[in-house]
Parts: structure tokens; sequence; C-alpha cells
């Protein structure tokens, strides 16, 4: 009777143990599909760190401090010169401070997968992961802080560090006193490039004369949005403002028509090519200076430096105004501090403040090809290299680019652009319909 029971009790167990691996093997089990299983919490999954470095591969001690830098992949891979050089100082930093680890994660700037949505999300989904220094263009900042994304440096850097910044690049970081980041690009400031071999006189400060050139071209992109940065420089060239008595943005016929009128003596007579308002972008305009129909192009810093990387010819010139040089707009990007912790705050900004010290950024500036916000990181790129000193002035004369590319003023002005140059419009009837459009 004993030897019974424990066969019973021996069966019985292994009955249980079988049961036991038939619910933990993953595969389909009523008593399972019974209670219904919460629906999983979203997650976001970092993107593998991209800065070669054996140390990451170490394993991280109790006592050290990570910090994970995000960075949008047209900035971290600008050049991948740029990048090596990116990546030289990130490990010359570490080296100098072993209590540090240093991740960095590419981030798109734009779309449902950009910096600023992950902050969004991440603060309340997986807090854990996000970084602590990140790199945004200046036009989201204010959004940024508002939404208690990033915090200003006010309190981490040392207000020397942004003395000889170009006073465009301060002000596209600087709301109510408070520097919402630290721009070390500036980017997009308009001029012109021009065939010097057919061009051998010095090009005319003011557009009157500009546009008497005898049989010269010029080449600009007027459907796009180029075009109507160009617009915004003449519009503004002439007196025009872009706030009323209210607050609110707006546009003023006269300043605009002046300008409209510019444009289009220019069309009438011949100098502006008339598949001008066929192009929507800088490499619309380039390739049509490139087959020689035309000796001047409308350009910017970064397009001109990657151009005579590729060993493009033109030289540089400003784009004419009314009596002096147009005054260029920019936008830029900005390091930011986005860590939670207060503790990382500081470590944060003192890699900010690394990053962005002359020689470093003049030495990753000049390998990317991208313009620095700091007028003495260009003391580090080539001594002889003619376009730094042109750069250097307009970046000094430069202002920060009030709108967007999706702003309702910059779609104005790049409809009243093209009806002027496809000579659909007068240029007083753009400028009431551009000025009109605003008020609906």
């Amino acid at each position: 009777m004993q030897r019974v029971s424990i066969l019973i009790f021996t069966s019985c167990l292994l009955f249980i143990l079988a049961a036991c691996t038939l619910l933990s093997d993953g595969r389909p089990d009523t008593a399972v599909s019974l209670t219904p299983s919460p629906a999983p919490t979203p997650t976001i999954t970092p993107a593998p760190a991209i800065t070669p470095d054996v140390a990451l591969s170490a394993p991280v001690t109790k006592t050290t401090i990570m910090l994970t830098v995000w960075i949008p992949p047209e900035i971290w891979a600008a050049s991948e010169s740029g990048q090596a050089t990116l990546n030289a100082q990130l490990n010359a930093y570490r080296a100098n401070h072993p209590d540090l680890e240093i991740r960095v994660e590419s981030k798109a700037a734009t779309g449902q997968g950009s910096i600023l949505n992950y902050l969004r999300t991440g603060r309340t989904i997986a807090p854990n992961i996000l970084p602590d220094l990140v790199a945004l263009p200046s036009d989201q900042l204010a959004s940024a802080a508002a939404g208690e994304l990033i915090y200003a440096l006010n309190d981490y850097v040392d207000p020397t560090h942004l003395e000889d910044l170009y006073p465009a690049g301060l002000k596209l970081v600087t709301v109510e006193s408070q520097t919402l980041g630290y721009p070390f690009v500036l980017s997009q400031p308009p001029h012109l490039a021009y065939n010097s071999t057919v061009i051998t006189t010095t090009v005319p400060s003011t557009w009157t004369q500009f546009i008497q050139q005898p049989r010269q071209h010029f080449v600009f992109p007027a459907g796009g949005t180029p075009g109507a940065t160009l617009l915004l420089e003449m519009y503004l060239d002439n007196g025009g403002k872009l706030i009323n008595e209210a607050g609110q943005f707006e546009l003023q016929v006269e300043p605009l028509a002046a300008a409209l009128q510019q444009l289009s003596t220019a069309r009438s007579n011949g100098f502006i090519l008339p598949q001008s308002s066929n192009l929507q972008t800088l490499e619309d305009s380039w390739q049509i200076y490139q087959t020689g129909q035309a000796a001047f192009v409308q350009t910017t810093g970064s397009q001109y430096l990657r151009q005579r990387t590729a060993g493009q010819p033109g030289s540089p010139a400003a784009i004419p105004g009314q009596n002096q040089p147009l005054r260029p707009l920019v936008i830029g990007w900005a390091w930011a501090i986005s860590t939670s912790d207060s503790a990382k705050r500081p470590l944060a900004a003192d890699l900010l403040t690394f990053l962005v010290g002359h020689e470093n950024l003049g030495a990753w500036s000049q390998q990317s090809q991208l313009l620095p916000a700091r007028q003495g990181a260009f003391f580090y790129w080539p001594e002889d290299d003619p376009y730094v000193p042109f750069i250097s002035n307009q970046l000094l004369l430069a202002d920060a680019h009030p709108f967007t590319a999706s702003h309702p003023v910059m779609l104005a002005l790049t409809g009243a652009v093209f009806d002027v140059v496809s000579l659909a419009k007068s240029p007083q009837a753009a400028a009431e319909e551009a000025v009109a459009s605003l008020q609906q």
C-alpha cells in the first residue's frame, strides 16, 4: 500500500512539472488565454552608439556617470573628416574625465522620430534613456524650453563664452534674456557666387548697377524658399516692417512692391534668367550656373563650401541692395542641455563648453564645411583661405532669420517672387495679394 501511494505521488508530481513546462515554453495554452494580457507599454529603443570607442565595451562601474548626446545626422555626419574630428575630440574629453562615459546617438531633427518628439514622450515612458545634451535647430529652442524639455544655460555656461559669438547667433538662442542654447553653427547666409573668369571687375554693391551689366545673367530659385528669403532681405532693405502695432506679423504693401519692382526690372531687361521661376532649390540654380548660362547665382555659405570642395568654379560676393549690400539672414544649430537630472546639468555644460572651444569648434567646423558661430573659431581655419574674411564679415552683418520655411509670411513671399519673375503679375498686384493673404 505504501508503495502504491509513492507511485501515485510521483505521478502527480511529474504531471505538475510537465504542466508548468508547457505554460512556460511559449506554446499556446487555453489557461493563459482566459485572462487578457495588458496592452504593452510603448518603449523608445535607443539607437546604437555610433561613436567608435573601445571604452564603451567595458562594463560601467557604479562610480561611472553616463552622458548621452543626441545629434542629427546632417550635423554629425556632415562629412567623414568632420565626424572623425568630433570622435577624436570626444575621446580626448573622455581621457581627461575617467569617471565619465559618453554615448552619442544620431537622431532626426524633424519628423515623427525627431529629438523633440522623443523628449516629449520619453519623459513618462523611458526617462532613463533620454539625452543629457542635444543639438537642435535654433528655431526649435523656444518650443523646447516652453515644454521644459531643455534648460536655459544662464546658470551653467560662463558668460565670457558668449562674448565672441556672432550677433545673429546669440539672437537666435535668446528669449527674454534667457540663453536657451549655445549656437555652434550658422547656416544659410545668402550671398552670390560668380564666375571670376567672366566677371573680372568688382561686383557692384547696388542693385541698379548690378543688373545693368551687359551680356550677363543671374539665376536664383524664384519658385522656392531661397527666393523668398532673397525677397525678404530686399523688403527689409526697402524699409519694410514685420510686426504691426498689435504685435502681429505683417507685410507692408509699399516696401514689398518696391522690392518686387527691383526683381521685375532685372527680369524685364534679361538679367534674371527666365527659367529662374521654375527653380525651387539652390541645387537647381547651381546646375544652371554650371552650364555657363549665368555668370551669377544665389548661393549660401554651406553650399558654396561644398561646391568649392568639389572643384566647382566661383568667387563669393555680397548680394547688392539699394544703397549697399543686403543684410544676410541666417539660421543655425545650437547645443542645449536636456537632462532633467540637476546634478548632471553642470557635467553636460562642461562637455558643451569643451566642444565649442575655439580650437575644437574651429577644427570640427572646417572639416565639416560648416560655418562656426564663434568668431574665434575661424582662427583655426587655413590662414590663406580667401573665403574666411568674406564670410566672417557677412556673419558680422547678419541678422537672425525671423521665420521658418513654412511660416505664412514665407509662403506669401514665395508666391510673390514666383508671380513677378514668371511675369504672371505686376509687382504692385503681387505685393497686394501677399499682404492680403496674411490678413485672412
